[in-house]
């Protein structure tokens, strides 16, 4: 087994990247109960969750653009530059239910998060050495981080059904902190497993191992920062290195391989912000070299709104990270944000913006600066990633600021006003389940 981040498949799966072009053979479904069975399961899952994660370019079946455009549609990151009313939506932060675009975001979401689930029983079950597999790990950290994307994105009153044989076991609606919670519980559980720890023949941990270990520290520290526990948060990731990076992969053929976040960006869809009704960031403006683009010159495929590329993504089979250790020493500062060491967190900022040959920032001189510095800092190492629709609800949450302080309002740029929405409705399809009853809350 390989982390994604250094993808190199078995013989028997004959590939070269968890989602390269050269897919596993086909499994039967006889076959699921073998070892090989279940690491077919293990890269469908990894799959699936790019999918969820990333979107893809499937002209054929509808480009789907996963949680990073979306979030990053609804924050303060992209504008539409092309037309669809369901997008639109979302952009403007007037979102209803019956949206298919919401649909595909969340049933993307909640299939990846189901098929993780299910590859890590069968490499429990059926795997040739479970207790040394870190795959077990990888497959519940996927699972763990799909509830961090739909708590980060959705209203509360989001619920978890499994399978039970053929029968549907309807889970019951949960609030933010109870999905965030269970984010964190998976991630323990990941953290648990024997192969998470595996050691070599020398008695070192594995660097797959480690590779697990540290993806299961970061989405932990991810949840327990929604949760509000910033120190719980620093001491979870006291161990990663700041070079460490998981990432999907992906592959310019076939399409559903590919990277939306380029093709949107690229092919005229969606277009780089910059202070975003008056309450964005200036992403453009700024000239940050973490966040490059182009400005085309010319308008979007609406045939109204300016064209700037994002340039992050050089091509469609340009990964897309996950969790990294830039995220962890970003996880730090906050902590010693929230203890009032505004020097501790400017000297951990500027250790950051060393590595990348950028210029010191003065320390803030009260809460209220320093909350804008570090929230600033995250949105522009972590741009295009899916962390900022989240960080701006914690900026509600937990920081007490006003919605009106932090979302884009006032004129929409096609017309009309931002809407009040801060977080997605669940799709009317939810209602199948007959526990729920949608969103519990729509203001945090």
């Amino acid at each position: 087994m390989k982390p994604i981040v250094t993808a190199v498949l078995a013989a028997t799966l004959a590939g070269c990247g968890l989602l390269d072009t050269n897919q596993p053979d086909i499994v039967e479904p006889g076959d699921v109960t073998t070892p090989a069975g279940a690491q077919s399961l293990r890269i469908g899952a990894i799959s699936d969750f790019a999918m969820a994660h990333d979107g893809d370019g499937d002209l054929n079946e509808g480009i789907t653009e996963g949680h990073v455009l979306l979030s990053g549609l609804m924050a303060d990151e992209f504008v539409l530059s092309t037309t669809p009313p369901t997008e639109q939506e979302i952009d403007q932060r007037r979102i209803f239910d019956n949206n298919t675009s919401l649909y595909a975001y969340y049933h993307n979401l909640q299939r990846a998060r189901a098929a993780a689930e299910a590859a890590a029983t069968a490499l429990r079950e059926f795997g040739a050495t479970p207790d040394e597999d870190p795959g077990i790990g990888e497959m519940l950290s996927l699972a763990a981080f799909s509830y961090v994307y739909l708590g980060e994105a959705f209203c509360s009153g989001v619920a978890f059904s499994t399978l039970d044989g053929d029968e549907v076991v309807y889970g019951l609606p949960q609030t933010t902190a109870e999905i965030f919670q269970g984010a964190v519980t998976r991630f323990d559980a990941a953290l648990a497993e024997p192969g998470t720890s595996a050691v070599d023949e020398e008695g070192n941990i594995t660097e797959d191992a480690l590779e697990v270990f540290n993806l299961a520290s970061l989405g932990k520290a991810r949840a327990l920062l929604n949760l509000d526990d910033p120190e719980g948060a620093a001491a979870a990731v006291a161990e990663i290195p700041t070079d460490f990076q998981y990432v999907t992969e992906h592959a310019d053929s076939p399409p559903r391989l590919q990277n939306a976040i380029f093709g949107y960006s690229v092919g005229f869809l969606w277009s780089l912000s910059d202070e975003e009704g008056g309450n964005g960031l200036p992403f453009r403006t700024a000239e940050d070299e973490r966040v490059p683009f182009q400005d085309e010159e010319t308008e979007g495929l609406d045939g109204t709104t300016p064209q700037f590329t994002l340039l992050k993504y050089v091509d469609f089979s340009a990964p897309v990270i996950i969790a990294d250790g830039m995220e962890a020493r970003l996880i730090e500062a906050e902590a010693q944000l929230r203890a009032s060491d505004f020097g501790g967190m400017t000297t951990t900022l500027n250790g950051l913006r060393a590595l990348q040959g950028l210029d010191d920032l003065d320390q803030p001189s009260n809460a209220d600066e320093a909350t804008d510095l570090l929230f600033s800092e995250r949105a522009f190492w972590l741009f295009s990633t899916g962390h900022r629709l989240g960080d701006m609800r914690r900026l509600i949450r937990q920081y007490g600021r006003d919605s009106e302080e932090v979302f884009p309002i006032g004129p929409y740029l096609k017309g009309g006003s931002y809407g009040p929405d801060v977080n997605l409705p669940l799709p009317q399809e939810v209602r199948n389940n007959p526990n729920s009853v949608g969103c519990l809350d729509r203001n945090a």
